[in-house]
């Protein structure tokens, strides 16, 4: 019944087996154990894939995963068997009390404790109830957990010098500098940071995370549409797709306020979406309209308010599509970028290839399940994405500002902001929960106000 049921049916079908593992986690360990391996495969999370070795770039530093502590087992509050079993139980009040007495949540009771949440949402949903206030502080835990596992693998950074436009306004002299890689190239630059708006940090990087997510955290069966997700379009996509898309987000959010240094309320993201490269197609649209390949470009010179960048890899090179890989493209001050004309007679296509690479130092990274590379969005971090020859590259990009929300925007809301767990609650589900038909008008409000409240919703009362 399971296999032949839609993605929304499937979730629906897994309730009571959830519940009925959260029933068998009061009485004994074993049984909750027996019903976790047996049944709900998908929130058992396997090791980490190896570490990936490939040499990115020259003068990087690969900063090893950080030692990991031995695991705390007891305190005076409690034993993770307690931790275990009030997560199982969604006793919200216990898990935080026994985490602020220094208990940790592991990968795997992470993992219990989000498919906790799933359920609950499941049933709230079911039910046609309001959500618990349960359900954002166990978020807000799992949160918590996942950027102390991330940091436990691997991140190969190399800080490079800042960079901005000479000219003020130089992003907008034309569409030319936007799409034409000639032009966007040849643009004069200064050092420093523009960030218009914002407060971005004075140092800027380029980091490679081989092992961002687990294959558990992007399995597109356990996460049917997570390949495809918008914000915009929610209607038909199961709870747990959307709350995993939406942990995946957040990790890259913390992950950025970690690396510069920056108050995790002065970072929100502006857009976040699943797209898809498809070989020998030509994008159409937006940025998320498919195609084969992305030419040099700025994301800052792209939108003004993009401090901050990201991609999540969801499929592999070599094994779900040929070519695609994502280059840095910058400034090689040992190669002259002249180029003599006369060399190419009528051979245009290598005269054009020619124009494009001279002068320019090329930095290739080949994506892989669960990789990120996360970077400051200015001209020091120029790139684009070489063809696809066959296959699907599935990724996540997404764009985060430093700008402040302007205090009008919150009294223009419905709801303004939160004032308790109830209050984060409800604006989880209004915002990205409630499965119903909206028209385009609808679904730009909800977004917009969405993205406002990121930090909101996705962190406890007293990080406001």
């Amino acid at each position: 019944e399971y296999m032949e049921a839609s993605p929304g049916d499937r979730e629906a079908l897994l309730v009571p087996l959830r519940e009925a593992m959260m029933a068998a986690s009061s009485s004994t360990v074993g049984t909750n154990e027996l019903f976790v391996k047996s049944e709900v495969k998908n929130i058992e999370v396997s090791a980490p894939p190896p570490i990936y070795t490939q040499a990115m770039i020259s003068q990087q530093v690969t900063l090893p995963a950080t030692s990991a502590k031995e695991a705390v087992l007891t305190t005076a509050s409690g034993t993770m068997e307690d931790l275990k079993q009030a997560v199982a139980a969604m006793d919200s009040t216990t898990v935080t009390t026994l985490l602020q007495s220094g208990l940790e949540l592991d990968e795997v009771t992470t993992a219990k404790a989000f498919w906790t949440v799933v359920s609950a949402v499941n049933r709230a949903e079911a039910l046609d109830q309001p959500l618990s206030a349960d359900v954002p502080v166990m978020l807000h835990h799992i949160f918590d957990a996942d950027l102390k596992h991330l940091l436990t693998r691997e991140q190969i950074r190399t800080n490079v010098t800042c960079m901005m436009p000479e000219e003020a306004g130089a992003n907008r002299i034309g569409m030319n500098y936007i799409f034409d890689d000639s032009a966007h190239k040849d643009l004069p630059l200064q050092e420093g940071r523009r960030c218009e708006g914002g407060s971005c940090c004075d140092k800027c990087s380029r980091n490679i995370f081989p092992t961002f997510a687990s294959n558990d955290d992007i399995n597109f069966d356990v996460f049917p549409g997570l390949e495809s997700l918008t914000f915009n379009e929610l209607e038909t996509v199961s709870a747990a797709t959307i709350l995993q898309f939406t942990r995946l987000v957040e990790r890259v959010r913390r992950t950025i306020a970690r690396e510069y240094g920056l108050p995790l309320s002065t970072i929100l993201p502006l857009q976040a979406y699943s797209r898809k490269y498809v070989a020998g197609t030509t994008q159409q649209g937006g940025g998320g309209g498919e195609g084969d390949f992305v030419t040099l470009h700025t994301d800052e010179a792209t939108h003004d308010g993009y401090h901050y960048s990201c991609v999540l890899y969801l499929s592999t090179q070599g094994e779900d599509f040929e070519g695609g890989n994502f280059v840095f493209n910058d400034p090689d001050p040992d190669v002259s970028n002249k180029v003599n004309e006369d060399d190419y007679e009528l051979d245009y296509g290598s005269l054009e290839e020619a124009i494009r690479t001279a002068g320019r130092k090329f930095t290739p990274f080949s994506p892989t399940r669960g990789a990120a590379v996360i970077f400051s969005s200015g001209w020091e971090n120029m790139h684009e994405v070489d063809k696809i020859t066959s296959g699907v590259r599935h990724c996540v990009p997404c764009f985060f500002t430093t700008c402040p929300v302007p205090e009008a925007a919150y009294t223009q809301m419905h709801v303004g902001k939160p004032k308790t767990n109830e209050d984060i609650a409800d604006d989880w589900l209004h915002l990205l929960l409630a499965h119903r038909k909206e028209s385009m008008h609808e679904s730009l409000g909800r977004v917009k106000e969405l993205l406002m409240k990121w930090h909101m919703i996705c962190t406890p009362l007293s990080e406001h």
